[in-house]
């Protein structure tokens, strides 16, 4: 192991001993490793996008990314409290260069009856939502997410850098979030446009918000016993070179579920609508999923469908993309903290559409090796263990 591993690991760890004095601190974090097996029967033409044959590997983060984390609260009075939560990504496999340890979530804010309001790197409200109502928690090779991200041309964003979100106290189980960040790329002033789609490099003498990303969004969500529901609107734009034109995306999501206690059904739908410089954009997808608890057992499907309705020709791609990805998988609780799983999907879609089988429906998600898109079709099977 270099140095460089050394002392990330060793910079992630240090603030450990300091705030294990600290009754209001806990120290958490899930250890997960697994087999993943994913290969397509496809034309040669699909080799070229890395999805012909079989790839057969060991990865961690299979079905919940490798993470430690700490989180702890100071009371203020008169019902204030400082709140905060740190929590790094770990990659279980190998060191995959600099990434053995990776920033997933660091935010600070305050709490208390006017509400909860954060600031710092935040988790993305519609991967979060996606990963409410998936049965397969936006992981594994089962996850919706990655389908949704290949057919709107707008991958799911796990983080949002430099983010504020204001979450009302809660009424009866219902609440209201509103958040907004300057750049959702983590980018302020000087830097790349790079994003899912949108590749144009940057240049010296550019515009000073070229590469900027700013996000705003309000979403409402009502949790209450056996029911959840939620929606959510979001406004993207992303400025870009000069002369190349913006960016812009409005998103809608809409989820529910009810558990009726021997089985959980739930159901997701998400829309977006915009441009990218001067030509459209839009997609559609839902979901449908259903968990059932037996004993030890938890047996869960979903079936997902998606639609890349844009109006641009993509070079190699169908004008038009429909996805359509179904999805079986079983866990086993050998405790409370330790379960075993295993998860098939597949993909039926028309040659040449961009859709393939991933381990997590983020498009910057840390899961190791296995973070790539690859085959239509896609087994795991592993172990996870939290703390």
């Amino acid at each position: 192991m270099s140095k460089k591993i050394i002392a990330l690991a060793l910079a992630a760890l240090a603030p450990a001993a300091a705030m294990a004095a600290d009754s209001n601190v806990t120290m958490y974090g899930i250890i997960d490793y697994g087999f993943v097996s994913r290969g397509s029967n496809d034309t040669a033409s699909n080799q070229t996008r890395g999805r012909n044959g079989s790839l057969n590997e060991f990865a961690g983060g299979v079905s919940a990314q490798s993470r430690i984390g700490w989180k702890g609260s100071e009371d203020l009075g008169n019902g204030l409290k400082a709140i905060y939560e740190i929590e790094f990504g770990l990659s279980n496999d190998d060191t995959n260069g600099s990434t053995f340890v990776k920033n997933r979530h660091s935010w600070v804010g305050l709490t208390g009856g006017f509400g909860t309001a954060l600031g710092g790197r935040i988790d993305g409200a519609r991967y979060g939502f996606t990963t409410k109502y998936d049965p397969f928690g936006n992981q594994t090779v089962g996850n919706a997410g990655s389908i949704f991200g290949a057919t709107s041309n707008l991958g799911q964003a796990d983080r949002a850098d430099n983010a504020l979100i204001y979450i009302t106290p809660d009424f009866a189980g219902f609440k209201v979030l509103a958040f907004y960040t300057k750049s959702l790329l983590g980018k302020e002033g000087q830097g790349s446009t790079s994003r899912p789609g949108l590749t144009a490099a940057a240049a010296p003498g550019q515009d000073i918000k070229t590469g900027d990303s700013p996000l705003y969004g309000v979403a409402a969500t009502y949790d209450n016993g056996p029911i959840s529901a939620t929606l959510d609107y979001e406004n993207l734009k992303i400025y870009g070179l000069p002369g190349a034109g913006d960016s812009k995306f409005d998103i809608y999501v809409a989820g529910a579920s009810y558990d009726f206690g021997v089985v959980k059904l739930a159901g997701y739908y998400e829309h977006t609508k915009g441009k990218e410089a001067a030509q459209g954009i839009k997609g559609d997808g839902w979901m449908l999923g259903v968990t059932a608890p037996i004993g030890p057992f938890k047996l869960k499907a979903s079936y997902v469908d998606g639609k890349d309705k844009s109006d641009f020709a993509r070079t190699g791609l169908g004008d038009k993309m429909d996805c359509k990805k179904f999805a079986i998988g079983a866990e086993y609780e050998l405790s409370k903290r330790t379960a075993i799983y295993t998860d098939y999907a597949r993909i039926n879609a028309e040659e040449n559409t961009n859709c393939a089988i991933t381990l997590a429906g983020s498009v910057s998600a840390t899961t190791a090796s296995t973070s790539s898109a690859y085959g239509r079709r896609g087994f795991d099977l592993g172990i996870r263990h939290k703390f």
